[in-house]
């Protein structure tokens, strides 16, 4: 039974299973996929915010031009500066979701993904809750806000009375991604 003068039993075959190096390099690897993984479900989250808040800010644009054609189809004398200090929930039967009432004052501790009126800046705040691509205001906030403009022909001085309508348009033009 010996071969070599060694016998059966004292030949050990080579254990199967990783190297510590192995090992090491695997974990690794896995962590970078996941980090890769938690950084794009990060990103299309905050992509989905954004189409999510700009989607919002058309349902306040649509009750807007629903409020002026409400009081146009009762032949209502449009004040158009009143419009533009009401508050844009008024203006829908129901509000939007996160949308947290009127504010005299700025709010600090609203959650992310909040909408409210700002009564002394006559403006519609939009608090997002991720903003790691959303260029700050130039305040240095990441509030997006909003006010109603109203649109008159080129040319007409602002004392003039001819106004075409409103608009309801960013304070300033915001760059998020």
């Amino acid at each position: 039974m010996a071969t070599n003068g060694r016998t059966a039993l004292t030949r050990m075959p080579r254990q199967a299973g990783f190297s510590l190096l192995e090992l090491v390099v695997t974990m690794v690897l896995i962590a970078l996929f996941w980090w890769i993984l938690l950084e794009r479900l990060s990103y299309y989250q905050e992509a989905a915010e954004k189409a999510n808040m700009e989607y919002n800010a058309n349902v306040f644009k649509l009750g807007l031009q629903m409020r002026i054609g409400h009081l146009m189809a009762q032949n209502q004398v449009l004040d158009y500066a009143q419009i533009a200090r009401e508050s844009p929930a008024s203006w829908l039967e129901t509000t939007v979701p996160g949308y947290r009432g009127e504010f005299d004052v700025e709010p600090t501790t609203l959650p992310g993904g909040s909408w409210y009126f700002d009564r002394s800046r006559v403006q519609l705040v939009y608090v997002p809750n991720q903003h790691r691509y959303l260029r700050p205001a130039s305040d240095g906030s990441h509030h997006v806000r909003w006010y109603v403009k109203t649109v008159r022909p080129s040319g007409v001085a602002g004392a003039d009375v001819t106004v075409l309508g409103v608009q309801l348009v960013p304070v300033e033009p915001y760059r998020w991604f």
